[in-house]
């Protein structure tokens, strides 16, 4: 009776252990991968928001005071050339900036109201480049390493599962970071992100709550109490998959 009971048992621990390296594994490709994007991205931009329309490589949105802006560049152009290449998205665009410089001049050919024209901007330096992004990414790195540590020393322990989730959120709160192009791997990072940054408040009370362990008649109901603890991070995304939904077709909003 006791090898019978004893086998299931220890299917489930070495169960939750690969799960946990399946998780853990995933994740820090996908962190490494942000990492080496944000590490190339580029350092000098136009100040468009370019968005894949059925029209084509579209201006959804630009900065006021942007090169393009300057240029005389507006909401609603499509692009159809840079330097005189055909351009079918927008990570083509970006491509002609990873390769400039602050000071580089790229020649864009627009349709402005059924008006074609030639438009040269120059590039100029990216705001929103920053060395701490990897300093952040770092930790979250070393966060998710050491939940997984601790889960799998101790897989059959509730309380290590709740750590080792918790530790997950802060990885992709600190580690995951859309690079601009809003790709498929650029969006699972905007998720990653987006998620993370959610669930952290709701996860580290609800670990707060469960753990230490109290008496039987001192522990909060946490059946009714953990819908009330994630229902912001429900409505917080909730709310954001309708501003990207909706951004899909208001670039301005979207940008905001």
């Amino acid at each position: 009776m006791s090898s019978s009971r004893t086998k299931p048992t220890r299917l489930l621990v070495w169960g939750r252990s690969l799960l946990a390296l399946a998780v853990v594994g995933l994740l820090l490709v996908l962190g490494v991968a942000n990492i080496a994007l944000r590490a190339q991205a580029h350092q000098v931009e136009d100040g468009v928001l370019w968005a894949d329309r059925a029209e084509g490589v579209t201006v959804a949105d630009l900065a006021d005071a942007s090169p393009a802006a300057r240029a005389g560049i507006e909401r609603g152009d499509v692009l159809l050339a840079v330097n005189g290449a055909p351009v079918a998205r927008p990570a083509d665009v970006l491509e002609y900036q990873h390769r400039g410089v602050p000071g580089t001049t790229l020649q864009y050919t627009l349709v402005h109201l059924g008006t074609r024209r030639a438009i040269n901007v120059e590039l100029a330096p990216s705001a929103h480049g920053s060395s701490m992004y990897f300093v952040l990414a770092a930790v979250g790195l070393f966060t998710l390493l050491v939940g997984a540590s601790v889960r799998l020393r101790r897989p059959d322990d509730q309380a290590t599962l709740h750590f080792f989730w918790l530790c997950v959120a802060f990885f992709g709160a600190f580690t995951f970071s859309f690079t601009g192009p809003l790709d498929r791997l650029d969006w699972i990072f905007y998720w990653g992100d987006a998620v993370s940054m959610a669930l952290v408040p709701a996860l580290l009370l609800h670990f707060t709550l469960e753990f230490p362990e109290r008496p039987v008649g001192a522990r909060p109901n946490l059946r009714l109490i953990a819908p009330l603890v994630y229902a912001p991070a429900v409505v917080l995304g909730v709310s954001r998959i309708v501003v990207v939904a909706r951004g899909a077709l208001d670039g301005a909003m979207f940008s905001r």
